[in-house]
């Protein structure tokens, strides 16, 4: 899979790519966290086939479950308690500055070394996404980090992904 990323001035970003049916998915980021997801059979065409908008907590939600973080089935009442759970929780995605402490640390030092109450669950590298990555993975500058944790707790460990070391 090819994905395709352009800058839109003034909008945000446009994100594309191929699946293996010939159906790209074209999705424009807004500034505002708004996203604009269009399915086109040719890329260069107007007509979209379906679209749909998401707020920028509707698509971290769904980006969270493609990567898998909600698979387990659940009963009614763990499900009740999840959704409580969900009120105090964040799925977020936090940039690693050069120079910040998370720099050239594996996942596994990094989960040591952070806040207690936020997990790494995803780290974007350039235009690939690896979902749940090994304890011996490498953190680098610019890699985008998928993590969940409690709202309070998350907001500190992104000072820290900025932070010079």
């Amino acid at each position: 899979m090819r994905i395709r990323e352009h800058d839109l001035p003034g909008v945000g970003k446009r994100v594309s790519f191929e699946n293996r049916d010939g159906i790209t998915t074209v999705m424009i980021v807004h500034h505002s966290g708004k996203r604009e997801i269009y399915f086109v059979e040719d890329e260069d065409d107007d007509e979209a086939l379906f679209s749909t908008i998401f707020t920028s907590d509707e698509a971290k939600e769904l980006g969270a479950r493609l990567l898998g973080i909600h698979d387990e089935p659940v009963d009614e009442e763990s499900f009740e308690r999840f959704r409580l759970l969900r009120k105090k929780m964040l799925v977020d995605w936090i940039k690693v500055k050069k120079g910040s402490p998370m720099d050239t640390r594996s996942v596994e030092e990094a989960q040591t070394s952070i806040p207690e109450g936020v997990s790494i669950v995803g780290i974007m590298r350039d235009k690939d996404i690896l979902p749940k990555p090994e304890d011996d993975f490498i953190i680098q500058a610019g890699d985008t980090l998928l993590v969940v944790g409690k709202k309070d707790i998350i907001g500190r460990f992104e000072e820290v992904c900025k932070a010079k070391g």
